[in-house]
């Protein structure tokens, strides 16, 4: 009974690793396979070039050449090189904050709401500084604007102060040479 579960569960781990869909290779550049989803994801992200559209073939062949260069590179070792390397972390960190902050920027932007009362106490208060000799409507939208990214910079540092608040955060200032 033992042999038969396990012959029995052996084959159905092979009929579910068989049924897999392999993805067509299209390209073989060497040892490195390309299916034809790779390309494809490829040509829609880099089509346009040097200002204009590339046809498939012309993008084709610009791939294989930036394929090639690239393999060249890894067997030159370039790939492990530490200037490469920290270029790589700096484009990652970069990537990282710049979505991070997109969308707490989105989260925070949607339920900000500007009302007419507050646009035009703002105004009022600052009618013969910021606005002198101009009327509320030709001011109007300014304001908003301004009131708009003050409360969305306000939120955001608020997000950025809670931040701080759950993490353990130690300096030794006098290491970084800062008194």
């Amino acid at each position: 009974m033992k042999r038969f579960f396990t012959f029995t569960l052996l084959i159905l781990l092979c009929a579910a690793l068989g049924c897999e869909k392999k993805e067509k290779v299209a390209i073989r550049i060497g040892k490195i396979p390309i299916t034809v989803k790779e390309f494809n994801d490829a040509f829609e992200q880099g089509r346009f070039q040097y200002g204009m559209e590339l046809s498939r073939k012309d993008f084709l062949d610009s791939y294989i050449v930036r394929k090639l260069i690239l393999k060249e590179a890894e067997d030159l070792g370039l790939d492990n090189d530490p200037q490469v390397l920290a270029s790589l972390q700096l484009f990652w960190e970069q990537t990282l904050l710049k979505l991070a902050l997109s969308r707490k920027i989105n989260e925070v932007t949607v339920p900000i709401k500007i009302d007419e009362e507050q646009v035009r106490a703002y105004y009022e208060a600052n009618i013969d500084t910021d606005f002198l000799g101009r009327d509320f409507a030709s001011v109007e939208d300014e304001i908003k604007t301004l009131m708009f990214r003050e409360k969305q910079r306000q939120l955001l540092q608020e997000w950025t102060d809670s931040l701080h608040k759950k993490s353990k955060i130690v300096i030794d200032y006098q290491s970084l040479g800062i008194q």
